[in-house]
């Protein structure tokens, strides 16, 4: 019981938060592209520019936000490519997604070699990190629960209020309607004349805004230092979640959460000398089960119209039997 209360208390659900703000978001720019009907395997490159372009604008202008602002515009950028291709040239979602995934890490490596010299990581060199927010109020009201909601990097805030505004967006305005009109129904989009190249178009970018915000808090917010491949897999977590949540920003959250908490989890059970291989693991596991429990929960549906579909075939074979013999 004394290690469970070591392993599960405040200081795990507050990093619960900040592992989970970087995911959310990614995840929460994926679910325009989903709601449009694009399906953005690209995430992970998005993040990975954003990352890197974030610590290389903070420390050009001395400036934390400037270097956010570096780092949404590079990711702007590759969604603007992956825009192009998609949905002006018709190319496969999937082959381009990858092909700038492995561009963003073949270029990022390449550009702390021509810049820095080095390989591996970029530390110190004048990174300026995001600020902390502290609450005024928050010691008092929540007394040792505070860190629940105090003291946390602004991206965090901003993940977590997007997903309300997400919802508003998706079921009160305009083009959160064209979205989804463009996405489940175009031949009524294009009859009722919306422009399906620039809503797909528009969700693009806005995927792209919300990845490099992603990027820049895991290089700027949750560490002051950027590595290699630092994303880790986090873009293709949030293609997970975008599957079985079909971009409904509240189950986005919800998996999101889950996923957080694994690697907060992880993270904590490192300082209780368990093997990083195996520790490190932990996130993955969780993502292979919740994809399992959902294929799982739709097996009795899978079931119950296989069996209906070969009763319909037994049934036309007795019906075509008398029919089929040769008198005699």
């Amino acid at each position: 019981m004394e290690i469970l209360d070591k392993l599960v208390n405040v200081a795990l659900l507050a990093a619960t938060l900040r592992t989970t703000a970087p995911i959310l978001l990614v995840a929460l720019g994926g679910s325009f592209t989903t709601k449009a009907g694009i399906f953005n395997i690209g995430l992970e490159g998005q993040m990975l520019v954003g990352a890197f372009f974030a610590v290389l604008g903070s420390i050009w202008t001395g400036s934390a936000f400037a270097g956010v602002a570096c780092g949404v515009a590079a990711a702007l950028v590759f969604a603007l490519v992956f825009a192009i291709l998609v949905v002006s040239f018709k190319a496969n979602e999937v082959v381009v997604g990858l092909a700038l995934n492995i561009l963003a890490g073949g270029m990022t490596i390449s550009l702390m070699k021509a810049i820095f010299g080095t390989r591996g990581s970029i530390v110190g060199h004048g990174i300026v990190g995001l600020p902390k927010v502290q609450l005024p109020g928050a010691r008092d009201l929540l007394g040792s629960w505070a860190p629940l909601i105090s003291g946390f990097t602004p991206l965090v805030y901003v993940a977590f209020i997007a997903v309300p505004l997400l919802v508003v967006c998706y079921n009160r305005t305009r083009l959160g309607l064209y979205i989804r009109v463009v996405g489940e129904k175009p031949e009524a989009a294009e009859a009722l004349g919306i422009s399906i190249t620039r809503v797909r178009y528009t969700a693009s970018l806005l995927c792209g805004l919300l990845a490099g915000l992603a990027g820049a808090h895991l290089s700027l917010g949750y560490i002051t230092m950027f590595t290699e491949n630092m994303s880790s897999g986090r873009g293709f977590m949030a293609v997970a979640i975008l599957i079985f949540s079909n971009g409904d920003p509240l189950k986005v959250l919800a998996g999101c959460l889950l996923f957080g908490f694994a690697d907060a989890f992880s993270l904590r059970l490192q300082t209780f000398g368990y093997p990083s291989y195996l520790v490190l693991t932990v996130p993955y596991v969780v993502a292979l089960i919740a994809l399992f429990a959902l294929s799982y929960r739709a097996r009795p549906r899978v079931i119950a119209e296989t069996l209906e579909s070969m009763r319909k075939l037994l049934s036309v074979d007795k019906n075509a039997e008398p029919g089929g013999k040769n008198p005699q």
